[in-house]
């Protein structure tokens, strides 16, 4: 219940975002998309694939729209997939996308190359002093496409490796996450799903 889900037609690339309204022995009833143009392609026996992220895992099933209810809030009915069918497709430590976002940390502002919940990967110029094994600490800003705000991450995490960079006097800086609430973190997987698919449908 009140799971967010990502809805995509297997017939083209539209895809946008939903919520589980209620879940039935056979059956799963589901709100309209947000994006509300999606609205009437969703019809008797379409069939749509739909992602999803939950115990720090991403998930998928095939399935097709069954009617739209007639109450007083509308909702779509899909068919409820087996346990077999549901497919997990990718553990979030292994969920890196590759992307370039603003991190400030002390009075410089550097842009990630890499992101995951768990770590990131910067690129910063070869004269700011970082070693490996130090801790740092900065801003993360974290685009949301639902509601088109930015998220201000604050994160802290431990320089595990850098890496000469292919541009001349710059580094590349690798981060592993030491601190980070459960929100943030479920912020930027969000994030790292939602470019997956949008780089999928591409």
């Amino acid at each position: 219940m009140n799971q967010n889900i990502m809805i995509e037609l297997t017939n083209s690339d539209q895809s946008c975002k939903s919520i589980v309204a209620e879940i039935r022995e056979n059956e799963i009833l589901i709100g309209v998309p947000l994006d509300r143009r999606m609205v009437g392609l969703l019809l008797e026996g379409t069939k749509i694939n739909v992602h999803y992220l939950t115990d720090e895992n991403q998930y998928m099933f095939h399935t097709e729209i069954i009617a739209k209810t007639k109450d007083i809030i509308p909702l779509f009915r899909i068919v409820k997939p087996k346990e077999n069918e549901i497919i997990r497709v990718q553990r979030r430590e292994n969920f890196r996308m590759p992307t370039n976002l603003r991190f400030h940390f002390r009075e410089h502002e550097f842009y990630t190359i890499n992101i995951s919940a768990g770590g990131m990967l910067f690129s910063c110029q070869s004269s700011v002093e970082l070693q490996v094994g130090y801790e740092i600490s900065g801003t993360l800003f974290v685009p949301n496409q639902q509601n088109k705000v930015v998220y201000r991450i604050n994160i802290q995490g431990e320089i595990k490796r850098i890496d000469s960079s292919t541009i001349e006097d710059r580094k590349n800086v690798a981060i592993e996450f030491t601190v980070m609430n459960q929100r943030d973190q479920m912020k930027i997987t969000q994030y790292c799903f939602e470019k997956q698919l949008q780089n999928r449908l591409s």
